[in-house]
């Protein structure tokens, strides 16, 4: 009896034809913060506290690990431009940036003392807000190596040589601390450090090839700074991201009304979408994996529509009744983003998405 084994180019093919049943579409919704803040704040300015007191020990500190000059302070502007474009995005309140660039911790590591409680008013009562974040504190560490790498070959008279060469690899992290002042109660609701870090390999024939083709120092920091910046925005205030789901587009049975759907699907039209495939999933006479991925596209459809309970509804039917794997994944999916719901509406204060 023969043994059937697939090989690596077998399940290659064997995914791909996978992937080809099925089509992405993208919808947005709102994230909910990792925590709520007082209803009062409707507004919040930002500025940048963590310019170091101690510049020149900053300065030397550079030196030591390898920072380019001016890195740290054009990171700590990407940071502030991460945090706003994060705090723009979310319709629970409004920012203000200010522009402001105060000092903070001596060359920029650990936490200072917290501001006056006089200054954040001022700075609130200038700008109009209720509220004001702040980045405390701000370093970034830059670490670059090159590992020679040997092969051997050989030549079509079978004669053996030695190919030498060199993989480098970059380590970037960016370490922020930030707190949120409220004014009007004179309480700190939040002190967060966030901790990020990108790395990034190169190769060349010679060690130092393969350190010049790594990509540039400031640029990783900036754009590990800006991603931190979005990180804590994300924390703070509930936002607006873009998530992705598969739905079917074809099935073993129906697959002209399947292809149809799709179509309509894709082009944005779910009511029309979800008409076919309703029918598909409601025919008894239709194939019972046919009628399940129909049935699972009816979810998908909802949920484009914000139905959440209609499709968590169609996602049991998709499992328990046909078995479709894909759906037993789904409904808890689907069961997250009804508690994200209800912690949104909680964050919000009564004020609309």
């Amino acid at each position: 009896m023969k043994r059937l084994v697939r090989t690596g180019r077998d399940l290659s093919l064997l995914a791909l034809l996978c992937c080809s049943c099925m089509r992405t579409a993208s919808l947005t919704v709102l994230q909910p913060a990792q925590m709520t803040l007082p209803e009062h704040i409707s507004t919040v300015a930002v500025v940048d506290r963590s310019k170091p007191s101690n510049g020149w020990l900053n300065t030397l500190e550079g030196l030591i690990t390898g920072e380019a000059i001016g890195q740290d302070r054009q990171s700590r502007n990407e940071a502030v431009r991460g945090l706003t474009a994060a705090l723009e995005r979310t319709p629970r309140f409004k920012v203000k940036p200010t522009g402001i660039e105060k000092t903070g911790s001596k060359a920029g590591v650990g936490m200072p003392p917290p501001l006056d409680w006089s200054e954040v008013e001022q700075i609130c009562a200038d700008y109009g807000t209720n509220a004001l974040v702040t980045i405390e504190s701000f370093d970034s560490d830059n670490n670059a190596s090159a590992q020679k790498v040997t092969t051997k070959r050989k030549d079509k008279n079978g004669k053996e040589y030695l190919d030498v060469s060199f993989n480098s690899r970059q380590r970037t992290g960016v370490r922020m601390g930030w707190r949120l002042y409220d004014p009007k109660t004179r309480i700190i609701l939040d002190e967060f450090t966030t901790d990020d870090y990108l790395e990034r390999t190169g190769s060349g024939t010679t060690e130092r090839a393969a350190l010049s083709n790594l990509p540039s120092q400031v640029n990783v920091s900036r754009n590990v700074a800006y991603n931190g910046g979005m990180r804590y925005g994300a924390r703070i205030a509930p936002v607006y991201v873009n998530i992705s789901r598969q739905y079917y587009a074809k099935a073993k049975g129906p697959k002209a009304e399947m292809k149809e759907a799709a179509r309509f699907a894709g082009s944005g039209n779910w009511d029309r979408a979800a008409a076919i495939w309703q029918k598909i999933a409601d025919q008894s006479t239709q194939p019972r994996k046919a009628a399940g991925r129909a049935a699972y596209n009816m979810a998908i459809a909802a949920e484009q529509k914000g139905e959440l309970d209609i499709a968590l509804s169609w996602a049991e039917k998709a499992w328990t009744q046909f078995g479709n794997k894909k759906a037993r994944y789904y409904i808890n999916v689907l069961k997250m983003r009804q508690n994200d719901e209800r912690k949104v509406e909680g964050q919000m204060n009564h004020k609309k998405a």
